[in-house]
């Protein structure tokens, strides 16, 4: 992959605030087994495929950078979504 992709998403991270709407160790209201591991939010200001925020799993590293890109598929839904 080249380095431009990763310094893009870094800019677009660094210029977007960050909103946390599932803090670590929230339960899922209709799965409550599914607990949080991290905190889990997305980019104010941004759009994914699902017309909401860029999501984003903020990890344990206290510099915060950009280490991760995930793509999630949900084959029922028939939907595709980027996860930083």
């Amino acid at each position: 992959m080249h380095a431009s992709f990763w310094t893009h998403l870094d800019t677009l991270i660094r210029s977007s605030a960050l909103v946390i709407d599932r803090p670590k160790g929230f339960s899922r209201p209709h799965a409550p087994a599914v607990v949080y591991p991290l905190d889990y939010g997305y980019l104010q200001g941004t759009s994914s495929s699902d017309g909401e925020g860029i999501d984003v799993w903020r990890g344990s590293l206290p510099e915060g950078r950009l280490d991760a890109v995930v793509c999630t598929v949900d084959v029922q839904k028939r939907d595709a979504e980027m996860k930083l």
